[in-house]
């Protein structure tokens, strides 16, 4: 079962095992914040058995807008977590132009980023999960399915009243 850690109606922070999933709509500085007080708590004060996550960050582009004033902050939670990363999958949702406008920004900047880590890019979340549950597997033996990672991170939505 998926642990929420951080949630509003635009926003959601959660895990299981080593799994770290972020659910991101409206971002401003707040929720930024949120996001990594909540991420360096996990990794330096919690008891939480994994020190070492595979991401799952979904983007809903019909709610997202990101302030440029943002993105120095972003880049320094990025950066924060880098280390304790094991893969990232992001999902940005949807159909249309507005998704698939996001959807080639972030392979873009993707494929700028270097990283110690691999990183693919995602429509669904079911296909997300499918591609990180082996990457962390293989890494930490932490056994999950697929399926239910997918229906963990849709339940936390709707329990948290998560857009989407």
């Amino acid at each position: 079962m998926l642990q929420v850690l951080d949630a509003d109606e635009e926003y959601l922070v959660a895990t299981r095992g080593h799994v770290l999933v972020t659910v991101w709509g409206r971002i401003n500085l707040d929720r930024v914040r949120r996001a990594f007080a909540v991420k360096r708590w996990l990794l330096e004060e919690s008891d939480h058995d994994a020190k070492s996550f595979g991401l799952v960050a979904v983007i809903i582009p019909q709610r997202l807008a990101i302030p440029d004033s943002l993105e120095a902050e972003m880049r320094k939670l990025d950066e924060f977590m880098a280390p304790h990363v094991l893969a990232s999958a992001v999902v940005v949702e949807g159909d249309g132009m507005r998704s698939s406008l996001l959807r080639g920004t972030v392979k873009a900047t993707s494929a700028l980023k270097v990283r110690a880590y691999p990183e693919k890019n995602f429509g669904d979340i079911g296909d997300a999960v499918r591609w990180l549950v082996p990457q962390i597997a293989t890494k930490t033996r932490q056994v999950i399915s697929a399926e239910d990672l997918a229906w963990d991170i849709a339940e936390a939505r709707a329990l948290h009243h998560h857009i989407g």
